[in-house]
C-alpha cells in the first residue's frame, strides 16, 4: 500500500515552532487514508494488456497559521464501466446507461455516441468513467447495487473544509486534462490531473503540484484488472502555511453576515504585514467545483445580485470617502500648506466652489478648527479649503507613499491597484474638492486601505502584505522556505505630522464629538476613521460605508478596514454601519485573547490627547479666493483612472452660512 493522500493530525504532535523564529503553532502533516493499489508483481499474460499510467501527485496542503486545514486531499470514488462486459456497440452502451440511470441515483456522466465509439475502437479494455465523483454516502449506497461490468474506482480529489469562509483566498481547482476515449497515448493518466483555476490554488499551482508517479496495470480482454504495481510513488506538493488567523476570519465573516449586506473586512499586522483576516461577503462553496460544477448551479451563483464570486476585499475598487482625509492632512503638513495645529479653517455647512455648492455632512456650522478636530468631526468643508490651498500634487504624492494607486504584492490572480488621479488633469477647484474627501476618481480596495492604516499605525512604512508565511516538506513537515516581513513603501514623513493625524483619529473613536463612538474600547484603545461615499453599481448610485483604523496593542498591532454596501436608495454612514462590523470583531478578540492569539496591553502607549475645541465664528463669512500651490520637481507621474462617482451637488438649504471659493 502506498500512501498518497495527506491529511491533518488533530491530536497534536511537534509543531513547526522550533523550525522558525516566529511562533507558528502549525500541527504536523501526516499520512491519511490512501488508495491501496494491491499486491504485485505484475504477471506476464499474453492475452492481457499491460500499460503504464501516470499517477497524478496529490496537491500540497494549504493550512492556516494555527494549523487549520484550508485545502486537503481525500480518497473518493467514481463509477467505471468495463465496456466489453455489457455492450458490443455504442448504441448498446448508451441503452445500458439509460436503464441504469433510471434504477440507481448517481451523478452519471452523459457520454456521447462518438465517445463510446472511440473507446470501443481504441481502448475497450480500459474501463471508462461513467460518473462524477461520488459523495461518500452515495458511494456506500451504490456499492452493493452495481451490476456486472460496473465497479467503483478510487481517486484522489481536492477538498475545502472551510467552505465559504476562505473561498476567495484559496480558490478552487479543475481537471487539466479530460478522461481519454481515443487512441492510447504515450502518456496516459490513471485519472485526470488537477490544476489550480482560481485563488492561491492558481497562483501557487507549481508549488502545490508535487511530482507525479507511475503505475503499471494489467487488464484482460474484458477490462478486468488483473494486477497493478507502483513503479514510482507520487510525491505530494509542498504544504503552504498562510498567515490567516482562523478565529479572526470566522468572526469577521459572522460580523459581515449579521449586516445582511455585501461587504468586506481585512485585518493586517501593522508591523509584519501578515494578513490576519480577509473576508468578502457573501461567498461560495469551492467544493462545488470538484469534478465540475453543474452549469445550472454556476449560473445561479453568477447571476445573483450580491455577486458571491466577486472578491470585494482584494478586487473591489471603491471611493474611500472620508477615510482618505488623513492622507490629505498629511499632504498639507508635508508640503507646508498646513502649519501643524496653527492652521485653522472654518467649517460651514456649505461651500460654493466655482459657483457650485459642496456640502458638509452636517447642516450645522462647525466653527473654526484645527487639523485634529477637523479629522475628529470629519468636516468636509474644512478639507475642501485645505485641498484647494495645497493643490493636487501634494495629495497625489503622499497618498502614493501609502500604497494607494499601486497594486499590492499578494499571490492572488487578480489584485486591484485602485486609482490616484493624475494631478496634472485633476487640479481644478471642483476636482480638488472631490479629491479631498476621497470621492470622484479616487478609488481603493479594502486591502489597500488596511495596509495604509498599518502605515499610519507604525508611522514609518507600509508593510509588504504577507499571505504565505512558509512552505513545509509534505513528508517530514520540515521548513523549506519562509517569507520574511518586508517594507513595501517608506513614508518619509515627519513624526510630529504623523502624530497630529493619529491624535485626530483617536478623537474619531474616543472623543465625545467623534463620528465612530460605536467602535470605542477601553483596552485596547481604537484609532479610526469613518467614511461614506457614493459609487455606481449597475448604473445606479449606491451608498458605501467605511471604517478603517488600528488598535493600540502589539503582537499583533491590528490595522483594519471594513466596508459595507447600501441597498438601492439606502443611505449608510461609516459610524452607524461600518464601525460596528470592526467593533464586533475586535471586542470579541480582546475578550478572548488566547482564542484569537492577540495580546491585551497593560496600559495605553500614549496619553489621551487634548483636542482643541472649535472657535465660533460670526454669521457673516467673507468669501475666500484660494489659489492652489504646487511644488515643482521631484514628483513621479501619477496614473489616470476612470470616474466612478460624482461630486455631491445640491442646492444649499435656506438661511445657511455659505463660504465661497473661486477657482484660480
Amino acid at each position: 500500500m502506498t500512501a498518497l493522500s495527506w491529511g491533518q493530525d488533530k491530536e497534536g504532535g511537534e509543531s513547526a515552532e522550533a523550525l522558525v523564529e516566529a511562533e507558528i503553532p502549525t500541527k504536523p502533516v501526516v499520512m491519511a487514508d490512501a488508495i491501496d493499489f494491491g499486491p504485485t508483481p505484475m504477471l506476464s499474460m499474453p492475452e492481457g494488456h499491460a500499460k503504464s499510467f501516470t499517477l497524478p501527485a496529490p496537491r500540497g496542503m494549504i493550512i492556516s497559521r494555527d494549523g487549520e486545514p484550508l485545502a486537503v486531499n481525500e480518497v473518493k470514488h467514481r463509477i467505471v464501466l468495463r465496456l466489453p462486459a455489457v455492450a458490443k456497440t455504442a448504441e448498446e452502451a448508451i441503452q445500458f446507461m439509460e436503464r441504469l440511470s433510471g434504477e440507481i441515483e448517481a451523478p452519471w456522466l452523459k457520454l456521447s455516441k462518438s465517445e463510446f465509439i472511440r473507446h470501443l475502437e481504441h481502448r475497450p479494455w480500459v474501463p471508462v468513467p461513467v460518473s462524477g465523483t461520488l459523495p461518500d454516502e452515495i458511494a456506500t449506497l451504490v456499492e452493493g447495487q452495481l451490476p456486472d461490468g460496473l465497479s467503483l474506482e478510487p481517486i484522489y480529489v481536492r477538498s475545502y473544509p472551510q467552505k465559504e469562509l476562505t473561498a476567495h483566498l484559496i480558490g478552487y481547482i479543475g481537471d487539466s486534462l479530460p478522461d481519454q476515449h481515443g487512441p492510447i497515448g504515450k502518456v496516459e493518466y490513471a485519472w485526470p490531473p488537477l490544476i489550480g483555476r482560481a485563488g492561491i490554488e492558481k497562483t501557487l499551482d507549481e508549488k502545490l503540484q508535487g511530482e507525479d508517479g507511475e503505475l503499471h496495470r494489467l487488464y484482460d480482454e474484458k477490462g478486468n484488472l488483473l494486477n497493478q504495481e507502483i513503479a514510482r510513488p507520487a510525491r505530494p506538493g509542498k504544504t503552504m502555511v498562510l498567515s490567516i488567523n482562523m478565529a479572526l476570519q470566522k468572526r469577521a465573516e459572522a460580523a459581515l453576515a449579521k449586516t445582511g449586506r455585501p461587504g468586506a473586512f481585512v485585518a493586517v499586522d501593522a508591523d509584519t504585514g501578515d494578513i490576519l483576516a480577509m473576508v468578502s461577503y457573501p461567498s461560495f462553496d469551492p467544493n462545488l467545483f470538484i469534478g465540475g460544477i453543474p452549469t445550472s448551479v454556476y449560473r445561479e451563483l453568477a447571476d445573483r445580485e450580491d455577486a458571491p464570486f466577486f472578491d470585494r476585499a482584494v478586487i473591489g475598487e471603491y471611493p474611500p470617502g472620508s477615510t482618505f482625509k488623513p492622507f490629505v492632512a498629511l499632504a498639507g503638513l508635508e508640503w507646508g500648506s498646513l502649519d501643524g495645529l496653527e492652521t485653522k479653517y472654518v467649517g460651514p455647512p456649505v461651500v460654493l466652489i466655482d459657483g457650485r455648492p459642496f456640502k458638509n455632512w452636517s447642516s450645522e456650522s462647525e466653527g473654526m478648527m484645527d487639523l485634529r478636530y477637523a479629522l475628529t468631526r470629519s468636516c468636509n468643508t474644512w478639507f475642501y479649503q485645505a485641498a484647494i490651498q495645497m493643490g493636487a500634487y501634494p495629495i497625489a504624492d503622499v497618498s502614493r507613499r501609502f500604497g494607494l494607486g499601486i497594486k499590492p504584492e499578494i499571490p492572488l490572480p487578480a489584485v486591484a491597484a485602485g486609482t490616484i488621479p493624475d494631478p496634472d488633469v485633476y487640479g481644478d477647484a471642483k476636482s480638488l474638492a472631490n479629491f479631498s474627501i476621497g470621492q470622484g476618481r479616487v478609488l481603493a480596495s479594502p486591502l489597500q486601505m488596511a495596509l495604509a492604516m498599518a502605515a499610519l499605525a507604525n508611522g514609518t512604512h507600509v508593510p509588504k502584505p504577507r499571505l504565505v508565511m512558509e512552505s513545509l516538506d509534505p513528508l517530514s513537515n520540515e521548513l523549506i522556505e519562509r517569507t520574511e516581513p518586508a517594507v513595501a513603501h517608506s513614508l518619509h514623513l515627519d513624526p510630529d505630522d504623523v502624530n497630529h493625524v493619529q491624535e485626530g483619529m483617536w478623537g474619531v473613536v474616543n472623543h465625545g464629538r467623534g463620528t465612530a463612538g460605536r467602535a470605542a474600547m477601553s483596552k485596547p484603545v481604537v484609532y479610526g476613521k469613518t467614511g461614506t461615499s457614493q459609487w455606481a453599481e449597475d448604473s445606479e448610485k449606491r451608498s458605501l460605508a467605511w471604517f478603517t483604523g488600528w488598535v493600540d496593542a502589539e503582537k499583533p498591532r491590528i490595522a483594519f478596514a471594513s466596508i459595507t454596501h447600501g441597498r438601492r436608495w439606502e443611505t449608510l454612514s461609516g459610524g452607524r454601519n461600518a464601525a460596528p462590523i470592526a467593533a464586533d470583531v475586535l471586542r470579541e478578540a480582546y475578550r478572548n485573547p488566547e482564542q484569537y492569539a492577540v495580546t491585551v496591553p497593560e496600559s495605553r502607549s500614549r496619553p489621551n490627547p487634548r483636542l482643541s475645541m472649535p472657535v465660533s465664528v460670526i454669521a457673516e463669512i467673507v468669501p475666500v479666493d484660494s489659489k492652489p500651490r504646487r511644488r515643482s520637481g521631484g514628483l513621479f507621474q501619477m496614473l489616470f483612472g476612470q470616474r466612478r462617482s460624482e461630486p455631491i451637488e445640491e442646492e444649499p438649504p435656506p438661511s445657511t452660512y455659505i463660504m465661497e471659493l473661486s477657482a484660480p
